[in-house]
């Protein structure tokens, strides 16, 4: 196959739609107009690029494995110089247009384990794997062609523009993007089914088994997400939007679509929950990109206005905010660090800080500025850095733009500091008033460190029903004073954990024991370090006796489990919740103690593998098939921040 045969698509540039692009995004760059030829069977490539480059020196990647076949100036052969592995050098007299070519064999990887891969079950080639000639030009207008043979189909950086034919053996498809950093490609056995919702071609590429079985939930799902997002973010900035399987177990967004595994795709929640968040990253993270280097914005604000805005919708953002809480009250003190140089990492301790106390910082901005100036906020962001880089500072100029309000010392604090605020609620007490009564308290920040930017809502509880109120506390302490016309029954602070703060009697979870990285082992068999080294983000040392102020994994069969407990002073399972099901994890109440048991080694595996997904459960039950049964979080003893009145 030759490149020059791609060459002679049709293709029309789309200066309307360019014209309805925010400033930013049309200034500007240099053109990239890339032709490929793939035989993912093989693994080979065979591509052509061309570009604008000023005079100078300048250097390119090219993954060593692969040819550098010409460099041409117009009719002009250009000299390159290889100076390293991988590594090139030309030399541009003047400013001028060139076109390089290379093609070859890209390296044997396996979907499992490698990061570039090529293969007739499924292909990957991500940025900064070099399978392109790589300019350090920060962004560019991409025009890639590509053509794959028969039974093959692809997916790559933007809006997909057309579909070219090119006979019976061949497809072939136009993708462009008009300001970008990267380059990705994905093929795989496809078959393709698409709808389209508002001016967008939406598009599943499953192989035909998963075509069957779920292609059409997804569209359903991406097309309802297309709407309920673009009401709130502003529109959707492709012209396309494309879910593609395969091989590697991951989910991954990219300009104008996303990748999802093929053992992913049939799990029942995923069209609920992850295909969600990877759309809205269409908007946060490669619509708006990411300046890293002052922190990684995206993933919270994903994660509040996809995964929050439906559990919202489902009537269970009260229950979504105290998991989020509980897993920020079990993060270790040299695992915590200002949200500002979370940068990426979708797990563990880069998960809680990245993802969930960044949506919760959102969470309060909205509660402060309302529902309307957040969304308008939202939209600015997208208005002025849409294909463009932008960082937290540019969202609080917009927010802040949006709520008419300086929005700098409210973000400062959550951004620049570690650690959380810790509340107090005391000194309540209620007086006649006339034909009402006068309810006053104090409240306050009590940890030793400055006070943070709350606003706290006080819920109170009286005879003719519940009345809300919001206490300003940018102190340490503060006296409130709430007129009433109805006795009050009790008084509670944060009722529906509303604000970043540290809850002050958790409730112990997996993460109790999972993240820390103190805590040991005891295995009441052997060849279970590998599975406890799944569950904890540190291998474990053994330990040799339970201590209920220690964090502790407690691992083995069934019966070893309940001898092991009933031969120490260990809490005992909860309504024999150690014999329940067929494999069960709970932690023990009043401790920092997780216990993993199981029925059989494969039911251990099952729920092992489950667990990652369950970091913020007190118990979890599984059947032999591996089925979750029961799950839960375990009451807390007590509650400080409510006030019972006489």
């Amino acid at each position: 196959m030759r490149v020059s045969e791609i060459r002679s698509f049709l293709f029309t540039v789309a200066l309307a739609a360019a014209c309805l692009l925010p400033t930013a995004a049309i200034a500007d760059v240099p053109e990239w107009r890339m032709s490929l030829d793939l035989d993912p069977a093989a693994g080979e490539i065979a591509g052509e690029l061309e570009l604008d480059l000023p005079a100078g020196t300048h250097e390119f990647r090219l993954l060593d494995a692969l040819e550098l076949r010409a460099a041409h100036a117009g009719d002009t052969e250009l000299g390159v110089k290889r100076v390293a592995p991988g590594r090139y050098r030309i030399e541009l007299p003047a400013d001028s247009g060139i076109t390089l070519s290379w093609s070859g064999k890209l390296p044997d990887g396996d979907p499992m384990r490698s990061r570039l891969f090529l293969t007739a079950d499924g292909g990957f080639l991500p940025e900064g794997t070099d399978w392109y000639p790589r300019f350090e030009q920060e962004s560019f207008a991409l025009r890639l062609e590509a053509r794959v043979p028969k039974g093959q189909r692809f997916v790559a950086t933007g809006s997909l523009r057309g579909e070219p034919e090119s006979g019976d053996e061949h497809y072939s498809a136009v993708h462009e993007h008009p300001r970008t950093d990267a380059v990705v490609l994905v093929t795989g056995p496809w078959t393709e089914r698409s709808l389209e919702t508002n001016g967008v071609q939406v598009r599943t590429l499953f192989r035909d088994d998963l075509d069957a079985a779920h292609a059409q939930t997804y569209l359903e799902h991406s097309a309802e997400y297309l709407r309920m997002f673009s009401e709130r973010a502003g529109p959707y900035p492709y012209d396309s939007f494309t879910i593609a399987a395969s091989p590697m177990p991951v989910g991954y967004a990219f300009p104008g679509f996303t990748l999802l595994g093929e053992r992913v795709i049939p799990l029942p929640f995923i069209p609920q929950t992850s295909l969600a968040h990877e759309l809205m990253h269409s908007w946060w993270g490669t619509g708006v990109r990411v300046d890293y280097a002052s922190g990684n914005w995206s993933e919270a604000l994903t994660t509040y206005m996809a995964d929050y805005h439906l559990d919202e919708l489902r009537g269970e953002g009260g229950s979504t905010r105290h998991r989020w809480l509980l897993d920020l009250a079990w993060l270790p003190a040299e695992e915590d660090r200002p949200l500002q140089t979370f940068q990426s990492g979708n797990q563990g301790a880069n998960r809680i800080v990245g993802y969930n106390r960044g949506a919760l910082l959102f969470h309060m901005l909205r509660e402060r500025i309302g529902d309307e100036a957040f969304d308008a906020g939202t939209r600015k962001i997208a208005d002025r850095h849409m294909f463009d880089v932008a960082g937290w500072e540019d969202l609080i100029r917009a927010f802040s733009d949006a709520a008419g309000r300086e929005l700098d010392s409210f973000f400062a604090p959550w951004l620049e500091r570690s650690g959380l605020p810790e509340l107090a609620l005391h000194s309540v007490r209620q007086e006649k008033n006339g034909s009402g009564w006068m309810l006053s308290g104090d409240l306050e920040q009590a940890q030793e460190a400055a006070p943070w930017p709350l606003h706290v809502p006080v819920v109170v509880e009286t005879n003719a029903g519940q009345q809300r109120h919001v206490v300003e506390l940018d102190t340490h302490r503060t006296r409130f004073q709430i007129t009433l016309d109805a006795r009050a029954q009790a008084v509670t602070a944060d009722p529906d954990f509303e604000v970043l703060r540290r809850l002050p009697d958790p409730p112990p979870i997996l993460r109790t024991a999972s993240l820390n990285p103190n805590t040991r082992l005891i295995a009441t068999q052997d060849g279970l370090a590998p599975f406890a080294r799944a569950i904890l983000e540190h291998p474990p040392e053994m330990a040799d006796a339970f201590d209920p102020q220690q964090p502790l994994l407690v691992m083995g069969s069934t019966e070893d489990v309940i001898r092991w407990l009933d031969a120490t002073d260990a809490p005992k399972a909860p309504d024999d919740l150690a014999r329940r099901g067929h494999a069960r994890m709970w932690t023990l109440p009043g401790t920092r103690t997780a216990v993993v048991s199981s029925s059989d080694a494969e039911g251990l595996r099952n729920l092992v593998g489950a667990l990652r997904h369950h970091g913020h459960r007190s118990y979890l039950v599984q059947d032999a098939d591996g089925r979750t049964t029961e799950f839960g979080v375990w009451e807390s003893e007590t509650n400080p921040l409510r006030i019972a009145l006489d």
